[in-house]
């Protein structure tokens, strides 16, 4: 095979008006090649007129994107087609001078070697079989058709230098791995859409990553649309994630990646610009600063809500309170909120809470020779006062007797505040009952004082004896002070 170039002005077809030309053709059915050295008579065949090379069409400039790689393939993508243009400009001159039918012919023949010039009359267009032009049309290669396979050949080979040169990153699109390792490396976005108020704080994970929308402004940015899931211990968000990427090697060029980091061998770099979720709880509420033991509450994941009641048992000497505050927790997609309910006490004498000997400790209540508590229901407060009381003086005379009394609790006022439990209330009692003196009644009242004691004021009938001379009189002794349990 002979070495072909492309013709240009410079080097047009040489010796077209006097030198030889060496044409190949086909021959007839039976497969017989003849190789026939032409000579071109100028007088019946005018030269041809060969076309300059057409002008290169002005490069485009390429997007601010495109790297080195890319730059480079579509330079040899140019050049190929501009060789192309060459060549099809080429085969179109030759087509213009190829002989005709009525060109002379000449053979080597003879022993000497010495050309003959054979006279080779055009062919009468009846005498040529038809076979014969079916058979040349077939074994030619339309120009068109030479045309297409050559730039195909072209634009092959500019593909195998664009998968050489590794530029298939540059048709690259943002994928799902991209989305989810920037969305991970985002600590407001992991750091989930719910407050942590009354939950132990657990770590999110992600999950069912998936793009929605892509968009590219023209400036090397891409828009992602995407959506996914977090879920902790406490929290399930669905949520909705706008992104902005960037290729690795254009970062730099873009302020809204600022600080943003660039893991190894990543093509493309994002930043979340904007997130939404809608968040339901899966998990109830699991601690509360205000109930620090035996914390408990019970969820229902349908209302998106926990109750919890509040038990406080305050201990006194004589009972127990407990005040039963129901709390509602609600979740409303964003914290836990609480509300209380009516708080609801009761109150509980333990029994024989005030069953005893009491002796005196402060004021007269040293006139109160016993002073015992007997019979004490705790239901009802009930209790009975033996006691045996003195009147003062030189001549004391004595009484006894026996008091049936009630206690009850009551809220404090200035006036009592001086006896409130710490449970804030006052538990006062009173009672009336008998005395072996005077009319033979007797009255007691008072307070339950603080660690097992008792305030009282008491009144007696008793009888005071005539002074020498005169009857009896019925008169009324008084006694108040504080007696104290003699176990306390």
């Amino acid at each position: 095979m002979s070495d072909e170039r492309p013709l240009n002005d410079a080097d047009a077809i040489p010796g077209i008006e006097s030198s030889p030309l060496l044409a190949a053709r086909a021959s007839d059915d039976e497969g017989t090649a003849v190789t026939e050295v032409l000579d071109a008579d100028p007088a019946e065949d005018p030269a041809p007129t060969i076309d300059a090379p057409a002008e290169p069409a002005p490069a485009s400039p390429l997007a601010a994107t495109a790297t080195a790689s890319y730059a480079h393939a579509c330079q040899i993508v140019a050049i190929a087609l501009s060789d192309l243009a060459e060549y099809n400009q080429a085969v179109g001159s030759l087509t213009q001078v190829l002989p005709t039918a009525s060109a002379v012919a000449s053979s080597r023949s003879g022993r000497d070697g010495q050309t003959a010039r054979i006279s080779r009359p055009a062919p009468d267009e009846a005498s040529v079989p038809d076979t014969d032009v079916s058979a040349r049309t077939r074994h030619r290669i339309p120009r068109r058709a030479a045309i297409g396979l050559g730039l195909a050949a072209v634009v092959a080979l500019a593909a195998a230098l664009l998968l050489a040169s590794g530029a298939p990153s540059l048709f690259s699109r943002v994928e799902v791995a991209d989305v989810e390792r920037t969305l991970a490396a985002d600590p407001d976005f992991m750091d989930g859409f719910a407050s942590d108020d009354y939950v132990d704080p657990s770590a999110y994970e992600l999950a069912d990553v998936s793009i929605t929308q892509v968009e590219e402004d023209g400036e090397g940015l891409v828009r992602v649309d995407a959506t996914a899931s977090l879920r902790n211990d406490s929290f399930e968000s669905d949520c909705l994630a706008v992104l902005l990427f960037s290729r690795a090697s254009q970062v730099e060029n873009h302020p809204e990646f600022e600080g943003a980091s660039v893991p190894d061998g990543a093509e493309w770099v994002g930043v979340v610009v904007q997130a939404t979720a809608e968040t339901r709880a899966i998990a109830g509420v699991t601690r509360d600063a205000d109930f620090p033991e035996g914390f408990s509450a019970r969820f229902d994941a349908k209302a998106q809500s926990c109750t919890y009641e509040h038990l406080e048992a305050i201990d006194l000497w004589f009972g127990e309170r407990t005040i039963t505050t129901p709390y509602t927790y609600a979740f409303d997609g964003v914290a836990w909120t609480r509300s209380a309910g009516e708080a609801v006490d009761s109150f509980a004498f333990g029994a024989s809470a005030l069953d005893g000997s009491f002796s005196a400790s402060e004021g007269d209540a040293v006139r109160m020779g016993a002073f015992e508590i007997s019979s004490f229901n705790a239901t009802s407060g009930a209790f009975t006062i033996e006691y045996r009381a003195s009147t003062a003086g030189l001549a004391p005379q004595t009484i006894s007797g026996v008091i049936d009394c009630t206690v009850e609790p009551a809220p404090a006022t200035d006036d009592t505040a001086s006896y409130r439990q710490a449970d804030g209330y006052v538990y006062a009692f009173r009672g009336d009952g008998t005395s072996t003196g005077g009319e033979g009644t007797s009255h007691i009242e008072g307070y339950l004082g603080l660690d097992g004691s008792i305030v009282f004021a008491f009144s007696g009938d008793y009888t005071k004896p005539a002074f020498l001379f005169g009857d009896p009189s019925n008169e009324t002794m008084e006694v108040s002070g504080i007696v104290s349990r003699r176990d306390a």
